[in-house]
Parts: structure tokens; C-alpha cells; sequence
């Protein structure tokens, strides 16, 4: 039996909102030594010095600068995403006539 559409909905903005904070706690550190590196050229000789050198100077909250807003848009960005393919997939199954439980293909 397939779930309740409001159920669907909410397990897809849920699954969107984990999805979002995993990919901001994963990639925050990178993005962080890349926007420096951007910020100032001269001052680091590359990735890894410039990555070492933050944690060095500030410790591992210095690698996770910005995170709040990087995590407000993430979240917001992916749940929606994940409703919308939902919503789409089920708006395909009705007009193919097929049951809300069949899977697409």
C-alpha cells in the first residue's frame, strides 16, 4: 500500500533536509580553505597549506566559517528538491494511469 501523499511529502522534505546537511558538514571545510585561497592569492602555497593552516590558527571551527547560511540555503534548496521529484513522480503515475504504488521506471 503506498503512503498517504502528506506522509510522501513530508518523508521527501525530511530526506531533503538530511541530504542538505550532509553535504554541507562534508564539503564546509573545503569550501572554506577554497574561499580564503580565493580571498587572499598570496598568502597560502596551496590547498593542503592553506587548510593546515586554519586549523593551526583557529582550530576546526575556523574550517567550518559560514556554515549557518551555507546549512539555512542547503536545507531549503534540497527539500524542496526532493518534494518537487515526489510530487513529478506522482503527477506521472496519474496521468499514465498507473497506481500510486508502482514503481517508475
Amino acid at each position: 500500500m503506498a503512503p498517504h501523499p502528506v506522509t510522501q511529502a513530508i518523508t521527501d522534505l525530511s530526506a531533503g533536509a538530511c541530504g542538505g546537511i550532509a553535504c554541507v558538514l562534508s564539503g564546509q571545510p573545503f569550501d572554506t580553505a577554497k574561499v580564503k585561497m580565493q580571498t587572499f592569492p598570496g598568502l597560502y602555497r596551496g590547498f593542503v597549506h592553506c587548510f593546515v593552516s586554519v586549523y593551526k590558527q583557529v582550530g576546526l571551527r575556523g574550517l567550518y566559517q559560514g556554515t549557518t547560511p551555507a546549512l539555512i540555503a542547503n536545507i531549503a534548496e534540497n527539500a524542496v528538491l526532493f518534494m518537487s521529484y515526489g510530487f513529478c513522480q506522482n503527477v506521472v503515475r496519474f496521468v499514465s494511469g498507473l497506481d500510486r504504488c508502482t514503481e517508475l521506471r
